[in-house]
C-alpha cells in the first residue's frame, strides 16, 4: 500500500539572506533533492498534516487503499455525478496522488478536487486570462490574491555555488493560499497554488508553488481585482502589522548580535542601552 501512495511534491524557490541581490529562484522538489533548510521557511507543510478527525471513517480507511480510493473520485467526475458526498480521506487520496495540498476541512478538500478537475480539462487560460490581472501590486501581494508573476528556471542549482545555467523564463498564474514571516530569519515567505504557467517547466495545475516575496516581486507582480477590496485592505493591513514585528525582531537581533561580538565592557553597555530602547 505504501508504495502505491502519491507522494506530494512542493516545488521550492530557494533563497538565502546573505545573497539578497541573486536570483537565487531555482527550482527543487522534495522527491529529488534534499529537503531545504529552516531558512527556507518551510513551515507551510505544517498545516497540511492536519485532518479533520470528525470526517474521517477510522479503521475503514487501512482496508482500501489510495490508488482505489482515487479511482473512485476520478470516476464520479468522469461520469459527472455528484461528489459533495465524497468523504475526506476519498478526496485527500486524489489530492496526494496529485501532489496537491492536503490542507482543510471535507468540504476545502472537495472543492479543491473540483477545481483541479476543471482546470486540468478545461484551459486555465480561459478560465482566469491575463487580460484580468490588470492591478500592479508589486511589493504588496497578501494572502487570497490570485497574482501573475514571471519567475527564472534555472537547469541545474548549485547551494554550495549559488550559481546555475538559467533555461529560460516562466509566467505562473496563481492563488496565493498562505504567506509567513520565517522564525529564523523572519523571511517573507509565498505558497501559491498554480492555477496556469507558461514558459520553461510549466508546473501542473493547483500544484503548491513555494516563493521567497523579493523573488515574487523581482520582475513585477500583477492581481486580479477581489470582489470586494474592502476585505483585502484587512488582510493586507493584518499582513503589515506581522511584517513590522518581523523586521523589529530582526533588528533586534542584529544589534544584539553586533553587540556582542564588539566585545568591550564599555561598548557592552552602549549596546545593552540600545537593545533596551529597541523594545521600549
Amino acid at each position: 500500500m505504501d508504495e502505491k501512495r502519491g507522494k506530494r511534491e512542493t516545488v521550492i524557490l530557494s533563497s538565502s539572506s546573505e545573497e539578497e541581490n541573486y536570483d537565487d529562484d531555482s527550482e527543487q522538489q522534495f522527491s529529488d533533492c534534499d529537503e531545504p533548510s529552516e531558512s527556507d521557511d518551510t513551515d507551510i507543510n505544517d498545516e497540511e498534516e492536519e485532518e479533520d478527525r470528525d470526517e474521517t471513517t477510522g479503521s475503514d480507511d487501512c482496508d482500501v487503499d489510495d490508488e482505489s480510493l482515487s479511482e473512485k473520485v476520478v470516476s464520479l467526475l468522469q461520469d459527472g455525478k455528484d461528489v459533495d458526498s465524497l468523504k475526506l480521506n476519498e478526496c485527500k487520496a486524489y489530492l496526494r496522488k496529485h501532489g496537491l495540498r492536503l490542507a482543510g476541512n471535507r468540504a476545502v478538500c472537495i472543492a479543491r478536487v473540483k477545481e483541479h478537475w476543471r482546470l486540468i480539462h478545461e484551459s486555465g487560460y480561459t478560465l482566469y486570462p491575463r487580460s484580468s490581472f490588470n492591478i500592479n501590486c508589486t511589493g504588496d501581494v497578501c494572502m487570497g490574491d490570485v497574482v501573475l508573476f514571471k519567475q527564472k528556471v534555472y537547469e541545474k542549482f548549485s547551494k554550495m555555488t549559488r550559481h546555475g545555467r538559467v533555461i529560460g523564463n516562466r509566467t505562473v498564474a496563481g492563488r496565493v493560499v498562505k504567506e509567513s514571516y520565517g522564525a529564523a530569519k523572519q523571511q517573507h515567505t509565498f505558497t501559491v497554488e498554480v492555477l496556469w504557467s507558461s514558459g520553461a517547466r510549466k508546473l501542473p495545475p493547483l500544484s503548491p508553488l513555494l516563493v521567497k516575496g523579493r523573488n515574487l516581486y523581482k520582475q513585477k507582480t500583477y492581481r486580479q481585482r477581489w470582489k470586494n477590496e474592502a476585505d483585502r485592505v484587512k488582510v493586507l493591513s493584518e499582513k503589515h502589522r506581522r511584517g513590522a514585528e518581523a523586521r523589529f525582531v530582526r533588528a533586534s537581533k542584529q544589534k544584539k548580535k553586533s553587540c556582542y561580538a564588539n566585545g568591550s565592557k564599555g561598548s557592552m553597555s552602549l549596546c545593552a542601552l540600545s537593545y533596551s530602547f529597541l523594545h521600549y
